[in-house]
């Protein structure tokens, strides 16, 4: 017979599990890639580079493509 501690312990894992997945599910979407501008055909964040260009040029400009993408 299973004990009643493992059942608790067992639905208690459950609602954690569910609640972490639904306040992570907008970080487990798939992220949208896109080839970066200048950098040689690196892959980048469509979302972030759209949010702020001017972050990824600056980038690009003083610390070379790797840190850009």
């Amino acid at each position: 017979m299973v004990s009643l501690g493992f059942v608790v312990g067992a639905a208690a894992a459950a609602v954690v599990g569910a609640a972490v997945s639904l306040l992570l599910w907008p970080v487990a979407a798939p992220v949208v890639m896109m080839k970066g501008p200048g950098a040689v055909g690196l892959l980048i964040s469509r979302v972030a580079f759209e949010d702020n260009p001017k972050l990824y040029y600056y980038l690009l400009r003083t610390a070379g493509a790797a840190a850009a993408a």
